[in-house]
């Protein structure tokens, strides 16, 4: 049987995460529609996976090297369950010929332990580019939708919609009640995705693992964004759902008359992906490290 405390806690957590979500819309509803430019290029390389070949690690968690016309962004920083040295991200960017001195800026999606680098890192609300430390980042900025520290950097906290380069931009933070047990720790937390306009096709959604939901997520870009969203890629924490139950969103999705559709694996079981690639075949890309998916 529930505790009776507990029960009544998490309704409480519930009712505030909701109405919080709705002060948060409302918000981004008035704003005029942001205008972020755009890119002709834009290339997805996943670096950490659950999906990858067998010269490549692969894990419960997500990175991605995203390449636009001018930036080169580091989306999350996988996980390193193991705390081994080097992580599972770092030798499979040593392996793709990528450095951190590649890298224009850093984005973190939300502060988990798969995309932060490791249970130590979410812990001391932090995070670490390579799973075992925390290297100078030098001028690299940092855009994290939760207050987090970082030796040397100061990582700028995003709460709204925002441009960040020419046609990049963050959707900005989606408050979302913590799933257990991590909500003992941590009840309420938020999450970011990043939208990138490719010139003459849309908006492109890069997902870390759409805690906030498909339906509200693609709300707020279209809201917010002036122009269509055509594409979503990464995680969208589908986990066991079978496909009855995916119907909902898939039509979401598919309303948008979407380009690219590529699910990661890493928090969506096989069923589910092969689910989503069933329902846009025609666009739907897989998800596996070290190849990129190349959109422009």
């Amino acid at each position: 049987m529930l505790n009776p405390v507990l029960l009544g806690v998490t309704l409480v957590r519930v009712i505030l995460s909701n109405l919080k979500i709705r002060t948060e819309a409302g918000k981004i509803a008035k704003r005029p529609p942001l205008e972020i430019g755009e890119t002709k290029k834009l290339e997805i390389l996943p670096l950490y996976e659950a999906n990858s070949p067998d010269n490549l690690e692969k894990g419960y968690g997500l990175s991605y090297l995203i390449k636009t016309d001018t930036k080169t962004i580091l989306f999350d920083l996988g996980h390193n369950p193991k705390a081994t040295s080097p992580s599972p991200l770092a030798k499979n960017m040593a392996s793709l010929g990528i450095s951190m001195n590649d890298i224009d800026m850093l984005i973190i999606s939300h502060r988990h332990p798969d995309h932060v680098g490791g249970w130590k890192w979410w812990q001391e609300k932090t995070f670490s580019p390579d799973g075992i430390s925390q290297p100078t980042l030098g001028d690299i900025p940092v855009y994290a939708p939760e207050k987090i520290t970082y030796p040397g950097s100061s990582p700028e906290f995003v709460t709204a919609p925002k441009q960040l380069a020419e046609g990049v931009a963050t959707t900005g933070g989606f408050a979302f009640a913590e799933p257990f047990p991590m909500w003992r720790l941590n009840p309420e937390d938020s999450e970011q995705s990043l939208a990138v306009n490719v010139a003459g096709k849309g908006v492109v959604l890069i997902v870390g693992c759409g805690h906030m939901g498909l339906h509200r997520l693609l709300k707020r870009a279209k809201t917010v964004f002036s122009n269509p969203v055509v594409g979503v890629i990464g995680g969208l924490h589908y986990m066991r759902k079978k496909e009855d139950q995916l119907q909902g969103e898939i039509e979401s999705l598919r309303a948008c008359k979407p380009l690219l559709v590529a699910l990661s694996p890493h928090d969506s079981f096989p069923e589910a992906v092969h689910t989503f690639e069933d329902a846009f075949s025609a666009t739907y890309k897989p998800v596996k490290v070290g190849e990129p998916i190349v959109f422009s």
